[in-house]
């Protein structure tokens, strides 16, 4: 997969910055958001549900 970027470099050549075309950054972003929320799903499944109205509920009372 050829993609296409240009970098930034510092006054040594050193490489500060990368730039992405932007659809091809949302696609990068998307990926690991789902890929957190694929995480954070996986960390509470053995956990015990709260029925949905009870959540309500205690929001009301903040």
């Amino acid at each position: 997969m050829n993609i296409a970027k240009s970098y930034i470099t510092d006054e040594a050549g050193k490489i500060i910055s990368v730039i992405l075309d932007y659809q091809l950054y949302q696609k990068i972003e998307e990926i690991l958001l789902d890929d957190g929320l694929l995480k954070a799903m996986n960390e509470v499944r053995d956990e015990e549900s709260v029925p949905y109205e009870d959540v309500r509920e205690l929001i009301s009372q903040l």
